[in-house]
C-alpha cells in the first residue's frame, strides 16, 4: 500500500503497529523512520511544504502550532497536503484508542482531496 500518512515526532512509534493491527498494511510511517529522519528538525512550515510535495498527510498531537501554520500556508496560497490532529482529550499513550480512531476515519477519508484540510479526531 502506498504511504499516505506521516506521524510526526509528537506521535509515539507505538501507534504504527497498533494501526496495522487494525488494518494490515496501514499506509503510515513515522517521521523518524521516513527519509532516515532527515525531516525531524524541520520547522512546521518547511515540514508541511515538504509533505505537500510528497502528498503526505501529517498526523500529530501538536494542536498549538500545526493548525495555525497550516492555515497560514493556505492563506498565502502555498497550501499543504493535509493535517490530522488528535484532540486534547485523546491520551498520548492510548495507542489502541488512537489507532481505532485513525484507522476507522482513514477508511472513509483516504480518497478525499486532502489539499489544505485540517481535521481533528474524533470529529
Amino acid at each position: 500500500m502506498k504511504l499516505r500518512l506521516l506521524a510526526d515526532e509528537n506521535v509515539s512509534h507505538a501507534l504504527l503497529p497498533a494501526c496495522r493491527k487494525g488494518q494490515a498494511g496501514f499506509p503510515m510511517a513515522h517521521i523518524a523512520d521516513w527519509r532516515d529522519g532527515a525531516c525531524l528538525q524541520l520547522k512546521d512550515p518547511a515540514l508541511l511544504m515538504t509533505l505537500r510535495e510528497e502528498h503526505l498527510v501529517l498526523v500529530s498531537f501538536d494542536r498549538a502550532s500545526l493548525a495555525y501554520q497550516a492555515g497560514l500556508l493556505t492563506r498565502e496560497g502555498v497550501g499543504h497536503a493535509g493535517v490530522i490532529l488528535f484532540r486534547r482529550f485523546i491520551s498520548r499513550v492510548a495507542y489502541g484508542a488512537q489507532a481505532r480512531l485513525l484507522v476507522s476515519f482513514w477508511r472513509e477519508a483516504a480518497g478525499w482531496d486532502w489539499t489544505d484540510l485540517v481535521i481533528y479526531l474524533p470529529g
